[in-house]
């Protein structure tokens, strides 16, 4: 179901650059802007505030604000050579297309966009048209001085994220609409990987992500739609030990001995 909740739309500085942008925003699809709240709102609204700094989504206490931070340091590891088990279960080749069905922060479709380069594609679905558009503004605005790389390595890594993000499409949708809409054998892989239902997140983004996001488990019969849509498998993340990974017909891929979480597959 997609997410649809009014929020207020504030800039912080006057400048044309800000104007441009909190037009774009304003164009956005699914978003509700409001100039100040209403005297019959009981919830406090969630507030975009757009700033010279960058943007920022926040209600109450909670913020969200778009940061490639765990893709940088994956990103980094990749380069080394080092194993990255998301690219280990999706098994991504150059050129392929990969269907991110719950796009979140979009850490995990970085580093898919990455996998595919440039002849590749990552399509990223989001039930909430707020966060499509925060994640989509802040990949549109990943360059080379929105990040002081301190060493060599880093540059190197900020520069292949740069790249990835233009690769990657974000679209306020619904996955279970998408997917029965979508033409069989039309991408190479559909990703899934569903908001926890538990909320003892370990990163305070997750906690803020959760409010506005689709967190509910993923229906059974969404899995039969995306084996149709997907040429070579589908990929799920969840908790480790989670029967989720049963009830929806996915073997384990082993691995990840301390890590919290496992991903699942099925090969097709």
């Amino acid at each position: 179901m997609l997410r649809n909740m009014p929020a207020l739309l504030k800039i912080n500085q006057h400048a044309p650059d800000l104007e441009e942008r909190t037009s774009w925003f304003r164009r956005q699809p699914g978003c509700i802007w409001l100039s100040s709240p209403s005297t019959q709102e009981e919830d406090p609204l969630p507030e975009l505030r757009i700033a010279k700094q960058g943007v920022e989504l926040i209600q109450g206490n909670d913020r969200l604000k778009f940061h490639p931070s765990m893709a940088l340091i994956r990103a980094m590891n990749i380069l080394r050579g080092d194993g990255d088990r998301f690219l280990d279960a999706v098994q991504l080749n150059e050129g392929d297309t990969m269907l991110d069905a719950t796009l979140g922060l979009g850490s995990d479709a970085l580093i898919a966009a990455m996998a595919v380069g440039d002849p590749g594609t990552v399509l990223g679905l989001e039930t909430s048209p707020l966060i499509a558009a925060v994640i989509k503004d802040g990949l549109n605005h990943l360059t080379p001085n929105s990040f002081r790389a301190t060493t060599k390595h880093k540059k190197e890594a900020w520069a292949s994220l740069i790249r990835a993000a233009g690769r990657i499409e974000v679209r306020w949708a619904d996955h279970n609409d998408y997917l029965h809409e979508s033409p069989a054998k039309s991408v190479d892989v559909v990703y899934f990987d569903p908001m926890f239902r538990r909320t003892c997140y370990a990163s305070d983004s997750m906690q803020t992500l959760h409010q506005w996001s689709e967190h509910s488990a993923l229906a059974a019969e969404i899995i039969p739609e995306a084996c149709r849509v997907a040429r070579k498998r589908v990929v799920i993340k969840e908790r480790k030990n989670s029967a989720e990974f049963k009830r929806l017909g996915f073997e384990v891929i082993p691995g990840g001995r301390y890590s919290s979480v496992d991903y699942g597959v099925i090969l097709l």
